[in-house]
Protein backbone atom coordinates (compact mmCIF):
# COMPACT_ATOMS: atom_id res chain seq x y z
CA UNK A 1 0.00 0.00 0.00
CA UNK A 2 2.94 2.50 0.68
CA UNK A 3 3.40 2.76 -2.89
CA UNK A 4 0.29 4.02 -3.67
CA UNK A 5 1.52 7.26 -1.86
CA UNK A 6 3.93 9.45 -2.45
CA UNK A 7 6.55 9.03 -0.25
CA UNK A 8 6.82 12.25 1.29
CA UNK A 9 3.36 11.33 2.54
CA UNK A 10 4.80 8.31 4.31
CA UNK A 11 7.77 10.43 5.68
CA UNK A 12 5.60 12.88 7.42
CA UNK A 13 2.79 10.62 8.90
CA UNK A 14 5.03 7.37 10.03
CA UNK A 15 7.47 6.38 12.17
CA UNK A 16 8.77 5.78 15.99
CA UNK A 17 9.66 8.52 17.98
CA UNK A 18 9.99 10.43 21.84
CA UNK A 19 9.39 13.92 22.06
CA UNK A 20 13.19 14.09 22.66
CA UNK A 21 14.19 13.00 19.30
CA UNK A 22 13.74 16.94 18.19
CA UNK A 23 16.12 17.37 15.17
CA UNK A 24 17.36 20.87 14.50
CA UNK A 25 15.12 21.32 10.83
CA UNK A 26 12.38 20.20 13.69
CA UNK A 27 12.92 23.43 15.58
CA UNK A 28 12.96 24.88 12.35
CA UNK A 29 9.44 24.36 11.84
CA UNK A 30 8.58 25.04 14.91
CA UNK A 31 10.02 28.47 14.37
CA UNK A 32 7.58 29.22 11.57
CA UNK A 33 4.78 27.92 13.51
CA UNK A 34 5.47 30.88 16.29
CA UNK A 35 6.52 33.34 14.08
CA UNK A 36 4.44 32.92 10.73
CA UNK A 37 7.12 33.18 8.77
CA UNK A 38 9.36 31.29 6.81
CA UNK A 39 13.06 30.61 5.74
CA UNK A 40 14.33 32.69 2.85
CA UNK A 41 15.82 29.87 0.37
CA UNK A 42 18.95 31.38 0.35
CA UNK A 43 18.62 31.08 4.19
CA UNK A 44 17.84 27.22 3.95
CA UNK A 45 20.64 26.92 0.71
CA UNK A 46 17.73 25.92 -1.06
CA UNK A 47 19.15 24.44 -4.47
CA UNK A 48 18.05 22.72 -7.66
CA UNK A 49 20.46 19.62 -8.26
CA UNK A 50 21.55 18.94 -12.05
CA UNK A 51 21.24 15.41 -11.08
CA UNK A 52 19.86 13.43 -7.61
CA UNK A 53 22.67 12.46 -5.15
CA UNK A 54 23.67 8.82 -4.71
CA UNK A 55 21.71 8.53 -2.07
CA UNK A 56 18.85 10.37 -3.84
CA UNK A 57 17.82 12.85 -1.43
CA UNK A 58 15.50 15.56 -2.88
CA UNK A 59 12.48 17.39 -1.18
CA UNK A 60 9.87 14.81 -2.53
CA UNK A 61 11.49 12.09 0.00
CA UNK A 62 11.14 14.79 2.83
CA UNK A 63 8.69 15.43 5.41
CA UNK A 64 8.45 18.72 5.16
CA UNK A 65 7.04 18.12 1.69
CA UNK A 66 3.41 19.82 0.23
CA UNK A 67 4.30 17.92 -3.16
CA UNK A 68 1.07 18.69 -4.95
CA UNK A 69 1.50 22.62 -4.08
CA UNK A 70 5.39 22.24 -4.77
CA UNK A 71 6.15 23.72 -0.78
CA UNK A 72 7.70 23.18 1.80
CA UNK A 73 6.67 24.03 6.01
CA UNK A 74 9.90 25.79 6.26
CA UNK A 75 11.91 27.30 3.21
CA UNK A 76 9.71 29.93 1.31
CA UNK A 77 8.62 29.96 -2.11
CA UNK A 78 8.01 27.21 -4.66
CA UNK A 79 10.42 24.25 -4.87
CA UNK A 80 11.33 21.41 -6.95
CA UNK A 81 9.97 18.31 -5.80
CA UNK A 82 11.90 15.66 -7.49
CA UNK A 83 15.64 17.95 -7.84
CA UNK A 84 15.07 20.71 -4.98
CA UNK A 85 16.98 20.60 -1.79
CA UNK A 86 17.81 22.68 1.44
CA UNK A 87 20.13 22.03 4.56
CA UNK A 88 16.19 21.21 6.29
CA UNK A 89 16.03 18.50 4.62
CA UNK A 90 14.59 15.42 6.67
CA UNK A 91 13.70 11.99 5.93
CA UNK A 92 11.29 9.17 7.20
CA UNK A 93 12.99 8.26 10.73
CA UNK A 94 14.47 11.56 11.56
CA UNK A 95 13.44 13.28 14.13
CA UNK A 96 9.79 13.86 15.01
CA UNK A 97 6.56 13.79 12.63
CA UNK A 98 5.57 17.54 11.33
CA UNK A 99 2.54 16.89 13.19
CA UNK A 100 3.61 15.91 16.32
CA UNK A 101 5.88 18.99 15.80
CA UNK A 102 2.59 21.28 15.66
CA UNK A 103 0.98 18.66 18.56
CA UNK A 104 3.73 20.45 20.44
CA UNK A 105 3.76 23.96 19.66
CA UNK A 106 -0.09 23.98 20.70
CA UNK A 107 0.31 22.31 24.21
CA UNK A 108 3.26 24.80 24.37
CA UNK A 109 1.20 28.29 23.25
CA UNK A 110 -2.91 26.88 22.99
CA UNK A 111 -3.54 28.02 19.47
CA UNK A 112 -4.94 25.53 17.28
CA UNK A 113 -3.78 25.97 13.17
CA UNK A 114 -5.77 28.36 11.34
CA UNK A 115 -7.62 25.44 8.73
CA UNK A 116 -5.46 27.68 5.82
CA UNK A 117 -2.06 26.62 7.35
CA UNK A 118 -3.49 23.06 7.11
CA UNK A 119 -3.12 22.51 3.62
CA UNK A 120 -6.48 20.68 4.25
CA UNK A 121 -7.85 18.39 1.41
CA UNK A 122 -11.15 16.89 0.89
CA UNK A 123 -9.49 13.42 0.17
CA UNK A 124 -6.83 11.96 1.11
CA UNK A 125 -4.91 9.15 0.47
CA UNK A 126 -6.28 5.60 1.17
CA UNK A 127 -4.99 4.61 4.71
CA UNK A 128 -3.83 8.76 5.08
CA UNK A 129 -7.20 10.33 6.01
CA UNK A 130 -8.56 11.93 9.21
CA UNK A 131 -9.97 8.56 10.07
CA UNK A 132 -6.24 7.35 10.01
CA UNK A 133 -5.13 10.02 11.63
CA UNK A 134 -4.05 9.71 16.10
CA UNK A 135 -5.49 14.02 16.24
CA UNK A 136 -8.81 13.43 14.72
CA UNK A 137 -11.63 12.96 16.43
CA UNK A 138 -14.74 11.34 15.86
CA UNK A 139 -16.89 13.95 16.49
CA UNK A 140 -15.24 16.02 13.40
CA UNK A 141 -13.43 18.22 15.26
CA UNK A 142 -9.28 17.68 15.41
CA UNK A 143 -6.82 18.64 18.06
CA UNK A 144 -4.14 20.04 15.50
CA UNK A 145 -6.59 22.59 13.12
CA UNK A 146 -9.40 24.91 14.19
CA UNK A 147 -12.58 22.71 11.48
CA UNK A 148 -14.50 19.83 11.18
CA UNK A 149 -13.66 17.26 9.07
CA UNK A 150 -15.05 14.56 7.54
CA UNK A 151 -12.97 11.04 7.79
CA UNK A 152 -12.40 11.35 4.15
CA UNK A 153 -10.19 14.65 4.55
CA UNK A 154 -6.32 15.27 4.74
CA UNK A 155 -3.83 17.78 6.39
CA UNK A 156 -0.65 18.18 5.82
CA UNK A 157 0.03 17.36 9.68
CA UNK A 158 -1.64 13.78 9.69
CA UNK A 159 -0.09 11.32 11.35
CA UNK A 160 -0.95 7.56 11.58
CA UNK A 161 -2.32 6.31 14.57
CA UNK A 162 0.05 4.03 16.26
CA UNK A 163 3.03 6.12 15.21
CA UNK A 164 4.65 9.23 16.47
CA UNK A 165 5.27 10.55 19.75
CA UNK A 166 2.14 9.30 22.31
CA UNK A 167 -0.47 11.95 23.13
Amino acid sequence: MEEEVGESVIAKSTGEQEEEDVAPQDAALFHHLETGKKISKEEANYKKQEMLSQDGQSCVKCKFNLPDEKKCHIVDGEIDNEYGISKFFSPKGDGMLPGDIVWDFIKKTEKKLRYEEGYVIPKGAEGFQCKDCKYYMHSGNCLLIKANFTPEMSCAFVVKIGNGTEI
